[in-house]
């Protein structure tokens, strides 16, 4: 598996979020079902993105459950139903799946299980877990799709 290491400055992203269940299984279902819903408010607020856009999915663990966050980079206004999230600096572990988006628990296992542990690092402990990074390589459901996978490395 190819990996990278990353470090961003801070950025601003502007969503909206869904809760999750403990079950990953229902998880996939939920966050696949959110997005279309996501995209027509996107589209609803006039926040649609044209040419090189990129859209994140944040996975978030607070007051004891799971939230999935769907954002794109800040805009100058933040339509009522948005949240404004600012993800703060930080180094990160970068990874691609590659494939449908119903095998992407299948690398996550892998990342989480073994490249983290092989390579001494240590997720570290920010307002979310790992987040998810969309641009022009992702093509739903098709093969040869591209999802960057961002987790936070201490």
């Amino acid at each position: 598996m190819n990996y990278r290491i990353q470090e961003l400055d801070s950025f601003t992203v502007v969503g909206q979020e869904v809760e999750l269940s403990n079950k990953q299984s229902k998880n996939l279902q939920l966050s696949m079902n959110f997005w279309p819903r996501f995209n027509a408010n996107l589209k609803k607020a006039q926040l649609s993105q044209l040419g090189n856009w990129v859209k994140y999915a944040f996975m978030e663990r607070r007051d004891n459950k799971v939230f999935y966050y769907c954002a794109i980079p800040k805009r100058d206004c933040i339509p009522e139903g948005f949240i404004l999230k600012e993800i703060q600096p930080s180094k990160y572990l970068v990874v691609e799946h590659v494939g449908n988006m119903k095998t992407i628990y299948s690398t996550y296992e892998q990342v989480y299980k073994e490249v983290l542990p092989a390579n001494n690092y240590l997720p570290k402990q920010t307002d979310f877990l790992h987040f998810e990074r969309y641009d022009h390589r992702f093509h739903w459901n098709k093969p040869t799709s591209i999802i960057e996978i961002w987790i936070p490395v201490q």
